[in-house]
């Protein structure tokens, strides 16, 4: 009986050593060691910024312009005894940027007395004036237009004669037209009994 005992208590302590042999193994080797369950860190999403490049900006044509409005004479006794319109002097202008936009400003004196002697007469024309320009350049890339304000300030006289014709037609006082001009050299435009002729610099 004791002899049964004792085996029974050999066999409980190497049982015991073994299994503190085991826990001492998985101790010092952690490979062997239950793995923890993990923890996932979400991943930070990097957001990449849209870079635009912009569109290279067309200079505006409005931009350092600056050139001449020529003056014709356009009068209905001309007409009538064969004459053609033609140049008593020429305004100049420039076009400035002001908040944004195109201004043209522009002026100057005009003096013209001349007797255009032809076979059927004479046709005189005596003008002495003051002009100013005000206005604006603008308009889509391309397509842009001087909007002009002319007014004049002064005295004109024409004389015609002819054979069976005489006629004396006086003028005094202030005059205003609004013109709009593409910016094509040549242009023209007319009012007022005169013809205007664009003229650019540039």
């Amino acid at each position: 009986m004791k002899r049964n005992i004792s085996q029974g208590w050999v066999k409980l302590s190497i049982l015991s050593i073994v299994m503190l042999v085991m826990a001492c193994s998985l101790t010092s080797n952690p490979s062997l060691a239950p793995t923890p369950n993990p923890t996932f860190t979400p991943t930070p999403t990097v957001r990449v910024p849209l870079v635009v490049t912009p569109s290279p900006k067309l200079e505006s044509r409005c931009e350092d312009l600056s050139g001449t409005l020529e003056i014709q004479i356009l009068v209905g006794p001309a007409e009538a005894v064969g004459l053609e319109p033609f140049a008593v002097g020429e305004i100049p202008f420039s076009v400035l940027p002001e908040g944004g936009t195109y201004r043209v400003q522009g002026g100057g004196p005009i003096s013209y007395q001349e007797v255009l002697a032809e076979e059927w007469g004479t046709y005189t024309v005596s003008l002495e004036m003051d002009t100013t320009i005000d206005g604006q350049c603008g308009g889509d890339t391309g397509s842009e237009a001087l909007h002009m304000t002319i007014e004049s300030t002064g005295e004109q006289m024409l004389e015609v004669r002819a054979d069976g014709f005489s006629g004396d037609y006086p003028w005094s006082g202030t005059s205003m037209v609004d013109l709009t001009f593409p910016l094509e050299e040549g242009s023209m435009q007319s009012g007022e009994g005169r013809a205007f002729i664009l003229h650019l610099n540039n």
